[in-house]
């Protein structure tokens, strides 16, 4: 009776658009990303990927992502072009190229843009 009880307020707090205490929370941001992110190097034997952040063929940020290991090294920051990659920060363009790293290892992705180009 009690967990029925529980569900009952939880639906309801849900509803009326407050969190219930058991809820996992998160926000999605929904804007154009002004300059992609280039991998420079795919290396499928040592499941490693290179992305950088570019502008004016200068690299801002330079992210090493180490699939196997579970390790990203990150060099450079943003400060340059913050007014062109808002909303997105530095923590934003690492994450991005992380899960892209993850998807092209596990897929024996060596050339994305040939890639996205077919799919």
């Amino acid at each position: 009776m009690l967990s029925k009880l529980k569900e009952l307020v939880s639906y309801f707090l849900f509803k009326v658009g407050l969190k219930s205490k058991h809820s996992s929370g998160g926000w999605t941001i929904f804007a154009p990303l002004k300059i992609q992110p280039e991998y420079t190097n795919i290396d499928l034997e040592k499941k490693q990927v290179t992305g950088v952040v570019k502008y004016n063929d200068k690299v801002y940020l330079s992210v090493i992502v180490d699939v196997q290991n579970n390790k990203t090294k990150v060099k450079g920051n943003l400060r340059g072009i913050i007014r062109i990659t808002k909303p997105f920060k530095k923590s934003n363009y690492i994450e991005i190229i992380k899960s892209e790293a993850e998807f092209f290892i596990e897929n024996g992705i060596t050339n994305p843009k040939e890639y996205y180009d077919n799919h």
